[in-house]
């Protein structure tokens, strides 16, 4: 018999088995209904995508158009007006009257449906004129989802995910101001999604930015240990294999409770254990996942500069409170107060490190733990 891995550390599709966050699901649904706006903040890779989706797949059973898109990458403003104009006619093109209003509202776009690989219409959307551009394509696409949620039989709730990436975009300040002024009359509850958690907490917390408390900010925070292992020992059992709680509780402990590194650790374990897992089974696992997990790593430290590095590494050796103290620098070569300041601010900036009640610390636990044994 053929054993299938039940574990995945690709996003999670709504429909599958997924742990915990009930009360995470409960919070945001009520939050959608009342149409709030929500900052979703956690470190990489803690499920928020695969969070919001299912909310918006719970949304959609009651009667919600459900709008998502994900900023990640994003060069310009008139990129990020592409990706909106494409997802305003994903979300209505499955009802025609709906779809025939976004194309006659959105006048400088026009939505394209080709063939994919599989025979399905994939769309895609071409500008309809050379008039506009940049600031004003995104401003178009906004007023155009104004006056379609004017419309009150239909209730809409729209995810930007990875938000903070208008932030590094030289017309920033004035494309936060375009958004503010649009999203804050619509009849719409907007999820605000990221993982570099300074810069999206900074746009809705600074008084002078135009975000400035316009949304509810909500962390998202590891796995319960309590309901991650027995979360766990199901997943094997649906593999058709054996997984003692007390195995899968140092499943959960191993990784802190982080929600990817428990799926992959989890994934590896199962591929390298017999048909009962066994504790021994862990450390081979857990090589294979630091392996794996190698090359995102180095790529990291090859973005830093060599002051930042050496942070970095100190830090995860010997997390403290007391960066700037005589010992601390000499003990770890830190060199000068300045460069430490610098190296800090960009650190945080990154999401690569975070003060906790012990002292600054790395956020990432299995990079925290590859760099200490460099």
């Amino acid at each position: 018999m053929v054993l299938i891995n039940p574990f995945t550390f690709k996003e999670i599709d709504p429909d599958s088995p997924f742990c915990n966050r009930q009360q995470e699901q409960r919070d945001l649904l009520g939050y959608a209904r009342a149409n709030a706006n929500v900052v979703l903040f956690s470190p990489r890779r803690y499920g928020k995508t695969s969070l919001v989706k299912r909310v918006q797949k719970e949304l959609g059973t009651q009667g919600y158009l459900t709008l998502f898109t994900d900023f990640f990458g994003i060069t310009s403003a008139e990129e990020a007006a592409f990706r909106l104009a494409r997802a305003f006619f994903e979300m209505t093109r499955k009802e025609e009257n709906w779809f025939k209003k976004s194309i006659r509202l959105l006048k400088s776009f026009r939505p394209v449906l080709k063939p994919d690989d599989e025979g399905k219409l994939s769309l895609t959307v071409e500008l309809a004129t050379t008039k506009q551009k940049g600031l004003e394509t995104i401003e178009e696409v906004l007023g155009s989802l104004d006056e379609f949620a004017r419309d009150k039989k239909i209730k809409i709730q729209i995810v930007f995910d990875e938000f903070q990436e208008i932030v590094l975009l030289k017309e920033s300040l004035s494309l936060e101001g375009i958004m503010r002024s649009h999203i804050q009359k619509q009849p719409i509850s907007y999820f605000f999604v990221g993982s570099r958690r300074r810069l999206l907490l900074d746009m809705f917390n600074e008084r002078k930015r135009p975000f400035f408390q316009s949304a509810l900010n909500y962390e998202l925070k590891a796995l319960p240990h309590e309901e991650l292992a027995p979360f766990l020992v199901d997943q094997f059992q649906r593999g058709k294999k054996e997984c003692p709680l007390p195995v899968a509780e140092k499943i959960s402990s191993r990784v802190h409770q982080h929600p990817y590194y428990a799926q992959k650790l989890s994934f590896f374990v199962f591929e390298t254990a017999e048909k009962k897992v066994n504790e021994s089974d862990l450390k081979p696992a857990f090589d294979l996942l630091i392996n794996a997990e190698k090359p995102v790593f180095e790529a990291i430290l090859q973005g830093l500069a060599p002051q930042q590095i050496v942070l970095l590494k100190a830090l995860a050796l010997d997390p403290s409170p007391s960066l700037f103290s005589f010992n601390y620098i000499k003990a770890h070569h830190l060199g000068s107060t300045g460069g430490i300041q610098g190296a800090l601010k960009k650190l945080i900036q990154l999401d690569l490190i975070e003060k906790r009640e012990k002292g600054f610390d790395v956020v990432d636990p299995l990079l925290r733990h590859w760099l200490s044994h460099q």
